[in-house]
């Protein structure tokens, strides 16, 4: 037993993460980088819904620019282009993801039910349905 009472290799039962299903005006309010075995490198973003029944709550997103697979790289790139496209100026070392307001959509992950996605990247001002009813 370690000093943190558990081992890693315990079998651990992980909760389910992300944001809520649903339409929501979020910001990023933190970046950092990603790094696996040299091979896979990017950003994580972390967004916080900023209004509606679930303010405060936050979920990550990967961007792996650099990966194995030229595809998955690909479209990290256009997932970051899309935020620039939505919040109205470039990504860079100087304008980075972190402090941006945007609008997101949240649905399903397609391969695992029990995670989310952002599935879209959309301007601040975006008109859609709210999510301020609980969920049923």
């Amino acid at each position: 037993m370690s000093m943190y009472g558990f081992e890693t290799t315990d079998d651990i039962q992980l909760d389910k993460v992300g944001l809520p299903i649903g339409t929501y005006k979020a910001m990023i309010v933190s970046e950092e980088p990603y790094a696996k075995e040299g091979k896979q490198l990017g950003v994580v973003a972390e967004f916080e819904a900023v209004e509606g029944i679930n303010k405060g709550q936050k979920g990550k997103v990967w961007f792996l620019t650099t990966h194995p697979n030229e595809m998955t790289a690909n479209i990290a790139r256009q997932r970051i282009k899309r935020i620039a496209d939505a919040t109205g100026s470039a990504v860079s070392s100087s304008a980075p993801l972190k402090g941006r307001v945007l609008t997101i959509e949240v649905v399903k992950q397609k391969n695992n039910p029990d995670y989310t996605e952002v599935k879209r990247f959309l301007p601040e001002n975006y008109q859609a349905e709210t999510n301020d009813e609980p969920p049923m």
